[in-house]
């Protein structure tokens, strides 16, 4: 009977020393995760390969020229375009924004190049309703709705996906690649 405990023992001990050694590599393997941040003015988050920046309409100008000198470090540079969350209910008020952020996040995480986002917060829904608002007058954005996700190379605006397609998987694949 001893033989039979000792097995049962030493099976146990042996079971719970490969929980513990696989719980240890699954703990150890996993990728640094950030909870992306909607503080303003300005926040950097980390993820694998993503650097978020985030920038209000009186932050703009200040994070631009951030996110402007340090695209020669990364392979890809985004801005996003998306409305504010309403204070009282943490949601956007932009119902394309909402549909199309989360694919956007996903994408960006998944992608295994170097990816900048920087976050343009346009506002609430009646700042951004005006026709003089500064993007949609700026000539560099010209913008026409949000969500708008736009790669930006060498100083200039070289592919866009405006509010309709900006949700799109094939879509946001073909923007990060350059094609």
């Amino acid at each position: 009977m001893s033989i039979v405990r000792f097995a049962l023992v030493s099976l146990f001990l042996f079971f719970l020393l490969y929980l513990i050694n696989y719980s240890t590599f699954v703990f150890l393997s996993r990728e640094p995760e950030y909870q992306t941040q909607n503080s303003f003015p300005s926040t950097l988050v980390r993820k694998m390969h993503l650097n978020m920046l985030d920038a209000t309409l009186s932050s703009f100008d200040q994070v631009f020229e951030r996110f402007k000198s340090d695209a020669p470090k990364h392979q890809v540079n985004l801005i996003l375009f998306l409305a504010d969350k309403d204070p009282s209910t943490s949601l956007s008020w932009c119902p394309d924004c909402v549909r199309a952020e989360p694919v956007i996040y996903k994408k960006l995480e998944a992608s295994a190049t170097d990816v900048v986002l920087l976050r343009a917060f346009v506002g609430d829904r009646p700042t951004w309703r005006n026709p003089l608002h500064p993007w949609r007058v700026d000539s560099r954005f010209k913008l026409k709705g949000v969500p708008t996700l736009v790669r930006w190379e060498n100083d200039a605006i070289t592919g866009r996906l405006e509010d309709d397609e900006a949700h799109l998987e094939h879509k946001i694949d073909g923007l990060i690649s350059g094609k």
